[in-house]
């Protein structure tokens, strides 16, 4: 088939490579949208792929031989392609698109083939597809984005079957970073201050932070390559894969590669611990590796379309000591060209970037009672860019697909709180179960596990609430408050309107479930929800247990959630020695707390802890006792109190006496024993 039915294939060839030759004076990228019939649009593709350029063709269609599909597309991430194509005929991942659009080097094309938004309807789009199956009747974000395309004239190229050919219009020149033996000054800079910090300074840690495509990645593994052949350090190197360390892996293949948790459960220690992409592991796994090793060197992508690199830096980086961390930016982009109108376009079309937020007097002061809470419209894409530009502020995961649901998804309610024009807050409501009873049956039984209902799966599947899916509740899943305006009330009131709006619409239950952290558990706990499971395993994209908590509105469903708090309670001191057995102190501890977990202890129970704190009766032979009352010591202690970890890590957890954290004046069994007569016995009533 002709690529174009009023234009010849030879007319096509011509304007494809004055395109082309265009892109590599310019030295631009640029995005090319082949909007048309499936069949037309792939003879486009044939043509574009035939001109010679190295051509990656992303397609979840396995009629392609070619194709690589959309689920492996971050595996390309660090890859140079001069012409990267899109298929959008088996769905819109805006994931996807924005991982694709890093792939193409300067001079290059981003290539969509797609029907175009008004015959969208056309494509069976998987992407679009929510829990229960459901669609939106329109997709918002499908109209959104094919008008960022046809407002911008610089970046974008629309191919239309049926018109002309466009007319390719003179870009104006930029300039590639000069690079000398393979580095940019700014590397080079970069490069001698990590040498006298490794050298001179007594900060143990050190952080380089740049946007996608500056040679972050290159210039640490550079960094690790000096510092083993030349200095002579140990040095591992850790990331939340092999494949996510890859560019720096490349530029030094000595350096040896450890897992994160391996690192954790093994202690392994060495001079220098390197992190790349820091931003992509759970902050309560960097806090346990920055207390592991003397020096830490991380490196992260910040704005990236991941959403990672803002949270990283405003709830972890904020918290290292300020004296102890020195921090390095690259900013000269090295895979494309300064200026580039592609990565503008993207910028302003996926909205990696903070929310703006105001910072004067008024604004300084702000509280809950000043503010307007209300639901925000899905089909107003203003509001919509506004709440996914706050998402990505505040949380530690959020991404171009989020920006897709909050225009799209049908079950997903916005309650957003703002200062006159201005947003401060939102809290996304996601409706949960109400499911038929044989379905509820097979969820329950581990049979069925339906897209969605996250919540009520795990109550029903993890935690053994037989009927708990075919309740209807709200499960709250985001909740974010910009910078400026948090710790002043505005998040409880916030989760005060998702209770009201839950009780209007006669809802059973509002719920969350997170990944534990004190801050977080701390915020729950003050809005009265009750903590009533815990996942046997880390989440996936937190690297932290998740758990989940609920406010009950229904009295029918009081009777099930005190039974299931208390088989909590039940099974917690077991599976702290199985299932939990990895998890950190901090968060045993704000899990104690945070359950308000107790015990019947026994007059015979305490009487074998006098025989263990004021005698010589074995930690062995008493260890469930110890255990229990240790677990209800803490649950009751103050906030505040600072608790010894081996109360956790031996008493609790019941960790080998060799993989205690390490206490300098106690060395070996004996002493270690020793030391914890006296720490169970200060836990006992005067």
């Amino acid at each position: 088939m002709s690529v174009q039915s009023l234009i010849s294939d030879d007319e096509f060839t011509s304007w494809f490579e004055g395109l082309m030759v265009e892109l590599r004076q310019s030295r631009q990228r640029r995005l090319l949208s082949c909007e048309g019939s499936e069949p037309w649009c792939w003879a486009c593709y044939e043509k574009v792929r035939s001109h010679g350029e190295e051509t990656l063709l992303l397609s979840d269609r396995c009629e392609h031989a070619e194709a690589l599909a959309f689920a492996n597309a971050e595996s390309q991430l660090g890859q140079e392609v001069k012409l990267v194509v899109v298929d959008l005929f088996g769905g819109f991942d805006p994931d996807v698109l924005c991982t694709a659009a890093g792939l193409v080097t300067c001079g290059g094309l981003l290539v969509l083939l797609s029907p175009g938004s008004r015959q969208w309807h056309q494509v069976t789009d998987q992407y679009g597809v929510w829990q229960d199956g459901t669609t939106a009747r329109k997709s918002v974000f499908v109209d959104y984005f094919f008008s960022c395309i046809n407002n911008s004239v610089d970046c974008c190229i629309r191919l239309r079957q049926g018109h002309a050919l466009p007319k390719v219009v003179a870009m104006a020149s930029t300039y590639l970073t000069e690079c000398i033996e393979g580095k940019s000054s700014e590397q080079m800079v970069v490069l001698k201050d990590l040498q006298n910090w490794l050298c001179q300074s007594r900060q143990n840690f050190a952080l380089i932070t740049a946007r996608r495509g500056r040679g972050k990645s290159t210039c640490l593994g550079l960094m690790v390559k000096k510092m083993i052949e030349r200095s002579g350090l140990s040095v591992y190197v850790t990331a939340s894969s092999r494949r996510a360390a890859g560019v720096l892996l490349a530029q030094c293949e000595t350096a040896d590669f450890i897992a994160p948790d391996r690192l954790i459960q093994d202690r392994l220690t060495a001079d220098v611990l390197v992190i790349d992409e820091a931003a992509m592991l759970p902050f309560s796994m960097l806090e346990q590796l920055c207390r592991l090793f003397k020096r830490v060197l991380m490196a992260t992508t910040t704005d990236g379309y991941e959403g990672t690199g803002q949270g990283f830096l405003l709830r972890f980086v904020a918290r290292l000591p300020v004296d102890q961390l020195v921090r390095f930016e690259l900013h000269q982009p090295l895979r494309w060209a300064d200026h580039d109108v592609l990565e503008k376009w993207m910028d302003e079309t996926f909205l990696p970037g903070p929310a703006a937020t105001g910072s004067n007097d008024s604004e300084a002061a702000l509280s809950p009672g000043d503010c307007c809470f209300e639901l925000a419209e899905q089909s107003d894409w203003i509001q919509s860019s506004q709440i996914y530009r706050l998402m990505t502020a505040a949380h530690y995961r959020t991404c171009p697909a989020d920006l897709r649901a909050l225009m799209d998804n049908p079950d997903l309610t916005p309650i957003i709180a703002k200062y006159h024009h201005t947003l401060v807050a939102v809290a996304l409501l996601n409706r949960e179960g109400g499911l038929d009873q044989s379905l509820c049956r097979a969820i329950f039984l581990g049979r069925r596990r339906p897209k969605g209902h996250l919540l009520a799966q795990m109550l029903t599947a993890q935690a053994g609430v037989r009927d708990f899916a075919c309740y209807r509740g709200l499960r709250i899943q985001r909740i974010a408050v910009s910078e400026a305006h948090r710790r002043r009330g505005i998040g409880r009131r916030l989760i005060a309107h998702a209770e009201a709006h839950a009780r209007e619409y006669g809802y059973d239950y509002l719920g969350a479930s997170f990944a534990l952290d004190s801050e977080s558990a701390g915020f729950w706990q003050d809005c009265g929800f009750r903590l009533v499971h815990i996942g046997h395993g880390r989440g996936k994209s937190s690297g932290g247990y998740p758990v989940a908590v609920i406010r009950v509105l229904n009295p029918s469903l009081q009777y099930s959630i005190g039974q299931l708090q208390e088989k909590f309670w039940s099974t917690l001191p077991i599976r702290l020695c199985q299932t939990l057995k990895q998890m950190n102190v901090i968060d045993i501890v704000t899990l104690l707390r945070y359950s308000g977990y107790g015990s019947q202890i026994t007059d015979l129970e305490m009487d074998e802890i006098e025989a263990f704190t004021q005698g010589n009766k074995g930690f062995e032979l008493c260890f469930a006792t110890l255990q229990r009352f240790v677990m209800q010591s803490i649950a009751q202690s103050p906030v505040n109190q600072v608790i010894h970890p081996w109360l956790v890590e031996k008493v609790v957890q019941n960790n080998a006496w060799n993989l205690l954290s390490q206490e300098h004046h106690c060395i070996g069994r004996k002493s270690i024993e020793h030391k914890i007569r006296h720490l169970v016995s200060a836990l006992l009533p005067a």
